[in-house]
This record gives structure tokens, C-alpha cells and sequence, in this order.
């Protein structure tokens, strides 16, 4: 469970903003499944939370903030590169001040706080703990000075304690390139035995947990899982049937290509394959349209393009072939997030989504929702996700704790608030009040409706 995020300079965040995902003591009883405990503190995590505000707000910007931290630790920033570095640009002294992301989170029933701060050159500061009861005490602090000199400070509630973590405690020493997080160098050890249990679970928090869907992005690897992965295409495709996109049935379908006719090709697809390939049964690129590109870990030297089908069904009862490419803009943004709601459905995790509702009916939206809150009882799931869709401004799916706003001030900073912090009577029509502009992030469109009154052609005199 993601417990809290916080950005303070990074595109349209100035001042630290806290994306919080704690559930109010003042709305009373935590019930599921908007709900579940966090271990050890007495508090309850929100299982869905959503985002709004007008076109431009920074709702976006927290989604990218969230996937670049996601990215920093899990790959990294390769020797002699620059950082990632996107600070609020509206104010010239931020361009001298670094960027810093924190967040808390749950994993195997402990409480983390991982956090950085950076420029383009370098992490300044990183640090990891966990709490323990009631007390924060250190997995490891990290501090870069001015001359780019790295160093590294295990705390004891690493758990270092046997002689498989000599590795572990040598990295430590050698600490980190400037523009490296001392958490990815663990990460690249490859070894969960040298790591210790804490900067392991953290690190699988980051690599089996949390993942980010932005509203064009397709899902990773959604050909293998339909592929490979009876149930999840058996759910795809029944899902798709009762959305009424039309679809009876998906299918993948397999074809040897040379490499000089490889869609997007490139002169080093094999090359990359392979070097996807590494110790896994297979090597995989990502196309666009639901194509993918296939190695196999016995024949290397053999490219397969496979590609997704759907099957309608005609009038007469039998199956009609359709290519991918030709479903609705929505039938297709609805498969790829169906992986997401079938891991968040059958393993856990947690999801943070860009515009889910994009070319989405609101009443898939909707669903989609629904479905999520009925199916996530007993697992450790969380749906966090943006939008403008205002039908979904609804008590009796949300917490009111759950329904966030992003809204720009004067000076275009973006600033994060939640339905939480007005008082509301329970009978109130949030999605109304929203439209209305009783809780702010919507746009201001008076510019608007003066533009139209002066390009009006004049009426006639009678």
C-alpha cells in the first residue's frame, strides 16, 4: 500500500505538496473495501483514491512524478548522464534548488519512508527507514557534498547482522556514482540474501508493487499475458462481452519474420531481444497496436511477430476476425487496463493511472470502479487515478477522504487538497458542487464566453 507521496519542485510543484492517502479519523468507521489496516500504527490506507482538476491543474505531473521515482530506482541513471532533473520553472530560484520526492508505504506488514533530493548532477540526499512501533529509525542515510564524494550510513535496523551481507555493507562503503541512488546499487546486486530482508522488501515494493499507467501508455506485456495466461485471457474477454465493446474473444496470433521486416525495424531489434532475453524463457519488445516482438529462449536466431485479434460475432453465430487497430479508441484504453484490474483483482498491488476514463463511456468508468472495490477484498490493492469524469463524485463509491482536487494559484504552482478538508452534508450532491465550483479545480472559462460575445456578428437592427 502506497500511505503517502510528497513533490516539492518538479514541474508544476513548488512548495512541498502531500498526495495523502491515510484514511480522516473525523469521517468516522474505516469499513472495507474503501479501507484496509497498516500495520503496527492503528491507521487504515484508502484503497481508491481519485484526482481532479482542470485541464493543465498538475494532475498529470503527480502520476509522472510518481513513475520517474519508480524509474530512478528500479534502472537508474547510466555513467556520465544527467538526472532527470525538472524543476518548477516559474520561479527562477528554483532552477537552483533541487528537486525531492518522499513517500511511505507498506511491505510485508512493515511501514517504509523512502525519500531523495536532487539536481541534474546529482543526489544530494536519500535515506531509507522503517518504523518500528512508534519510532523512525534508519535502513540508510546517503549524503553527496560539493565535491561529488558519496557517502553511505547503514543504519542497525538494516538487519546485517550474518556474513552474507558483507556485500551489502562493501557497497555501502564504496557508496554510489553522484547521479545514482545508493537504493538502485542494491537493486543491481541482484542478491536478496546480501540485501537483508528490509532493503529487500523495499526494493521489491518498487519492483513487484507499484506501477503507473499514463492515458496513451499500453500496458507492459499485454500480448504475452493474453498469451500465455488462460485465466487472465478468459477475464479479458469476458469482461470486454459484458462492457458491450462487441468482443467475443481475444486471441494472439504468432508469424516468423525476417528481421529486415520487423515493424519498427531497427538494425538492432535482435540484438535487443536478446538482450532482453538475458536468463528469462523469452525475450519480448513492445509494439504498437498490440503487436509484440518474440524471442525464444531455444532459438534465438528466429523473430516472431505476434499480434492480438478480437472476435466479434456475426448474426449468423460464427467469429469474426477484427485487427486490434480497428476496436474503438475506448475498447482499446479498456484492455490495456484490464491487466491492471486483474492483478489488482487476483495478486495485489498498487496502481496509479492517468485519465482512466480516457475514451471511456462514463458508465465503463464507472464500472470499472465498481468492479475493483467488489473484487479487492482480502487483497492488498490500491487504485489511485486521475480524471475529469464527475459521474465517479459519488459518496456511495468514494471516501470523501478519497476524492482529491489539483488547482494552480497565481503564480501556476500546483496545489493538492482533498473533499476531506471542507465540511459537507452527507445528502449533498458532490458531482453538483464540484460542477459548480464549490470545491475549486475547475476551469475558469470566462475568457471564454467573452471571446464568443465579441466574435458574435452583431444582430440586425429591426
Amino acid at each position: 500500500m502506497l500511505l503517502s507521496f510528497s513533490v516539492e519542485n518538479f514541474r508544476s510543484f513548488r512548495a512541498e505538496q502531500t498526495f495523502n492517502l491515510l484514511a480522516s479519523r473525523r469521517l468516522g468507521e474505516c469499513v472495507s473495501p474503501h479501507c484496509c489496516e497498516v500495520p503496527g500504527t492503528g491507521e487504515h490506507a484508502i484503497r481508491i483514491a481519485s484526482l481532479y482538476g482542470a485541464n493543465g491543474a498538475g494532475k498529470s505531473n503527480l502520476v509522472k512524478a510518481i513513475a520517474l521515482v519508480d524509474r530512478l530506482v528500479r534502472t537508474g541513471t547510466a555513467p556520465g548522464k544527467q538526472i532527470p532533473y525538472k524543476p518548477f520553472l516559474l520561479d527562477d530560484e528554483c532552477s537552483r534548488k533541487p528537486t525531492s520526492f518522499e513517500l511511505q508505504f507498506v511491505e510485508e506488514g512493515e511501514v517504509f519512508c523512502y525519500g531523495f533530493c536532487y539536481d541534474a548532477d546529482r543526489v544530494h540526499e536519500e535515506w531509507l527507514s522503517v518504523y518500528e512501533g512508534s519510532r523512525e529509525r534508519d535502513v540508510f542515510t546517503r549524503v553527496t557534498d560539493q565535491a561529488g564524494s558519496v557517502e553511505v550510513a547503514l543504519g542497525s535496523s538494516a538487519t546485517l547482522e550474518s556474513a552474507a551481507h558483507q556485500k551489502i555493507k562493501a557497497l555501502a562503503q564504496v557508496g554510489a556514482r553522484p547521479n545514482q541512488l545508493f537504493l538502485t546499487e542494491v537493486v543491481n546486486l541482484d542478491d536478496a540474501e546480501a540485501q537483508g530482508s528490509r532493503l529487500h522488501h523495499a526494493i521489491r515494493w518498487f519492483a513487484s508493487t507499484l506501477a503507473t499507467i499514463g492515458p496513451d501508455a499500453p500496458f507492459v506485456r499485454l500480448v504475452e499475458a493474453i498469451a500465455t495466461d488462460e485465466k487472465f485471457a478468459d477475464f479479458a474477454g469476458d469482461f470486454l462481452r459484458d462492457a458491450s465493446t462487441g468482443i467475443a474473444e481475444l486471441k494472439v496470433e504468432t508469424q516468423e519474420v525476417p528481421g529486415s521486416k520487423v515493424p519498427l525495424a531497427r538494425g538492432d531489434v535482435l540484438e535487443r531481444l536478446i538482450e532482453d532475453l538475458e536468463e528469462k524463457e523469452a525475450g519480448i519488445l513492445g509494439g504498437p497496436e498490440g503487436e509484440e516482438l518474440y524471442v525464444d529462449g531455444s532459438q534465438k536466431e528466429v523473430i516472431r511477430l505476434r499480434r492480438i485479434a478480437a472476435f466479434h460475432r456475426s448474426s449468423q453465430g460464427s467469429l469474426v476476425r477484427f485487427p486490434l487497430r480497428e476496436e474503438s479508441d475506448g475498447s482499446q484504453r479498456l484492455l490495456n487496463l484490464l491487466p491492471a484490474l486483474y492483478r489488482l483483482t487476483a495478486e495485489g498491488g498498487v496502481f496509479v493511472i492517468d485519465e482512466l476514463e480516457r475514451s471511456m463511456h462514463p458508465m465503463l468508468a464507472r464500472k470499472f470502479v465498481e468492479f475493483f472495490l467488489k473484487a479487492v477484498r482480502g487483497t492488498n490493492s490500491q487504485l489511485i487515478f486521475t480524471t475529469h469524469e464527475s459521474t465517479l463524485l459519488d459518496l456511495e463509491l468514494m471516501r470523501r477522504d478519497g476524492i482529491w482536487f489539483a488547482e494552480k494559484d497565481g503564480d501556476g504552482a500546483t496545489h493538492l487538497y482533498s473533499l476531506a478538508d471542507f465540511k459537507v452534508r452527507k445528502d449533498l450532491r458532490i458531482e453538483k458542487g464540484y460542477l459548480e465550483g464549490r470545491f475549486g479545480a475547475i476551469p475558469f472559462l470566462g475568457g471564454i464566453d467573452r471571446l464568443i460575445e465579441e466574435q458574435a456578428p452583431a444582430e440586425p437592427n429591426s
